[in-house]
């Protein structure tokens, strides 16, 4: 047995502790200390704004700026190194990453809840507050802008964070080509891409596919992304039109499980899962349209979108169609403070909307002899009887005003104001009440302020001080799910609202090291928990308020170069508890909330050179919770990842690289299904894996 597998947490305190000694880094590392001062970010729904000059806690990160050769193969890897933000890849080709900003999103069966995401500005994110990411192609982004703390005063619902994706843009000038191949453990991806510049218009486009099986048994995969993006600048016009396509004929849901199974192997399936054919089949489109327009003092920006996902979903106790369509947009207006530029002013309104059509059949696979009932199984199909059918449609209106005032060139205050509505319809076609198949709707509807005070100390660092709220609705599948097995919504489950309070120090030196640290506390009422009920429905995910939670936290980064080398550490510490949650009795207060990693804390160390990149990464993950009562809990863990590229000195990036994760086979839970029945809490992660790649373009 190595050192490391034997002592984990005091292997883990050397290597960070070595990657600390010279100059420590993390995020992406600026060539010189005055790029600090030129990196811009949308996200705070103003005119582009440095970074230094935001109250809040804000990343922007190219993703081949440091980290070269990633194999881009989740969002885990893209994000890895951002302060306050976890994402928990659940090695399951039928779920989306779990991402989590402070803590928000944790709660997430499946997709992204609580954090808002977007590609180029247009929401990802539906009208209800989920997020499917399975068709984000990551070989078509650039950069990615993170906005970590409660924006619901500029994004309304679902916004404890925001993630907005940037697409590589078009050439400057002439044309540009891309190949890229990589395999790993039986995995294939296979990616083309190129983009043509004619004049004011500029083209983009990106075609990859993925297939084969995860690390785990019974996760079969495959599919098919397409991107493509045109841009064009007009005199102070520009206009940005992108649509995408995706295709998963294929994908095996392993499942999650017991402690016992994961220990003795964590390749395992859940067996109910085969024999139940869990899985997923997808398909999905979207096409987006926007349009800027400079005036000078005043801009002008809109955009819409529509989207369309298929999606059928076998799982152990129902097999779920659904249908959904989704539409939206987007205005803002800008003023940007004209000659004196004290005062900025912002204001704006987004529309989103859909519509579901839903149903969910008995799965009467694996059922036979007398456990295959007729009333359920009339016939040979694994597709049984029809327990749900209902259309579920949402809309969600928002309007929202943003200010900031110089007070002095160093010292300036931000406020923000919104109002939003969120409405609930549903048909159930299957009621023969007329008053049970048009339930009344639910409008849910909040008022989110936010206010900053920022310090800039010379030109290169600023400190500052704000108070922001969040307000998260629960989605139609949330509210859809209910423990009673019937129709409609769920009238009982009530919206989450958070106020943050947060103080942060963020800036560079001259000596090219960056630095960013914040405190926060975040309070929230009717915190929205997830649970399970064992029987027949085993495995679906149920929801319910919390009283208060409270979390607590520190998260910080710093960067630096020494010659050659690149460093990074970044770090995340956050205290997450029940304040008042009693269930049946019993009182959870002063529990961990589950889901959540107490500790995390990521480093790295670069060797650049003419012919290429060594890389070094560590990760440490803090013990986490798997239920309310806190009795059944994740260890910690720590990983190691190496990997090295080569630089071809030929006229085209021929770029071939070759890595191994998690060097050292630790069995770790990658993720954790929160208060799972029968004690399904643990998503095993990958063992050592070996992987190689190659890319290839035009310079």
């Amino acid at each position: 047995m190595s050192f490391l597998q034997a002592h984990p947490r005091q292997a883990a305190r050397v290597f960070l502790a070595l990657v600390a000694i010279p100059a420590v880094a993390a995020g992406q590392v600026p060539d010189s200390a005055a790029t600090l001062e030129r990196v811009r970010v949308t996200v705070s729904r103003d005119a582009a704004r440095p970074v230094l000059e935001l109250p809040f806690a804000v990343s922007r990160l190219e993703l081949d700026s440091t980290r070269n050769a990633t194999r881009r193969s989740s969002l885990t890897e893209a994000l890895l190194f951002v302060p306050g933000v976890t994402v928990s890849n659940r090695f399951n080709p039928t779920q989306d990453p779990r991402l989590a900003i402070r803590g928000f999103g944790a709660r997430s069966a499946f997709g992204i809840r609580g954090v808002r995401v977007l590609r180029d500005g247009i929401p990802l994110t539906a009208a209800d507050g989920q997020t499917a990411v399975d068709f984000l192609d990551m070989e078509s982004l650039g950069a990615a802008e993170v906005f970590r703390g409660n924006a619901g005063a500029l994004y309304g619902n679902s916004s404890g964070g925001v993630v907005d994706f940037r697409t590589t843009p078009p050439p400057d000038a002439g044309g540009r080509a891309k190949v890229a191949g990589w395999w790993a453990d039986g995995v294939t991806r296979a990616s083309i891409g190129g983009g043509r510049r004619l004049g004011g218009l500029g083209l983009q486009g990106t075609l990859t596919h993925n297939t084969g099986e995860g690390p785990r048994d019974f996760s079969a995969f495959e599919s098919t992304n397409a991107l493509g993006d045109a841009r064009w600048q007009m005199g102070q016009a520009q206009l940005q039109l992108q649509a995408s396509f995706y295709d998963a004929p294929e994908a095996e849901n392993p499942g999650a499980l017991t402690l016992a199974e994961m220990e003795r192997d964590p390749t395992l399936p859940d067996s109910n899962n085969i024999v139940k054919k869990a899985g997923k089949v997808v398909r999905q489109s979207m096409v987006s349209l926007q349009g800027t327009r400079d005036l000078g003092s005043f801009s002008v920006v809109a955009s819409g979108q529509l989207g369309w996902r298929d999606l059928e979903n076998p799982q152990s106790f129902a097999i779920i169609e659904l249908d959904r369509e989704t539409a939206g947009g987007s205005l803002r207006a800008q003023y940007t403070g004209g000659s004196a530029g004290n005062l900025r002013l912002a204001v704006g309104a987004d529309l989103l909307t859909q519509v579901d059509d839903r149903q969910n059949y008995t799965n009467c696979a694996g059922l036979t002899g007398p456990s295959r009932p007729a009333a359920t199984c009339p016939t040979a199909d694994d597709r049984g009887s029809l327990t749900v059918n209902q259309e579920e449609r949402v809309s969600g209106l928002g309007a929202y005003v943003r200010g900031e005032y110089a007070i002095t060139p160093q010292l300036s205050l931000t406020a923000t104001l919104r109002n939003d509505r969120t409405r609930y319809e549903v048909t159930d076609r299957r009621a023969t009440d007329p008053a049970l198949a048009e339930p009344p709707p639910r409008t849910l509807s909040a008022v989110s302020p936010m206010a900053g005070i920022n310090w800039r100390f010379g030109t290169l660092s600023s400190a500052y001080a704000s108070v922001s709220s969040s307000f998260e609705t629960p989605t139609t599948t949330e509210l859809a799910n209910r423990p009673e097995g019937v129709g409609g919504l769920n009238a009982a489950l009530k919206p989450q609202r958070g106020t943050s309070y947060e103080v942060g120090y963020k800036g560079a030196r001259t000596n090219g090291l960056t630095y960013d640290v914040a405190l926060f506390t975040i309070i929230t009422e009717d915190e929205l928990i997830p649970f399970q009920v064992p029987g027949a429905q085993a495995g679906r995910q149920f929801f319910r308020n919390a009283g208060q939670t409270t979390r607590r936290g520190i998260e910080g980064s710093v960067a630096g170069l020494a010659g050659p080398v690149s460093l990074g550490l970044t770090g995340t510490w956050l205290r997450y508890v029940y304040d008042e949650f009693v269930v049946a009795g019993t009182s959870f207060n002063d529990n961990r909330v589950p889901g959540v990693a107490p500790v995390t804390l990521s480093a790295f160390v670069n060797h650049r050179s003419r012919w290429g990149v060594v890389a070094i990464e560590g990760t440490r993950v803090g013990r986490v919770a798997a239920n309310n009562a806190n009795t059944a809990w994740a260890d910690a863990y720590t990983l190691l990842n190496a990997r090295f590229v080569y630089r071809a000195p030929t006229r085209l990036a021929l770029e071939p690289a070759i890595g191994l994760d998690n060097i050292f086979d630790r069995t770790y839970a990658s993720n954790v299904v929160v208060n799972a029945a029968a004690g399904r809490y643990y998503e095993p992660g990958a063992g050592r894996t070996l992987w190689i790649g190659v890319r290839m373009g035009t310079r």
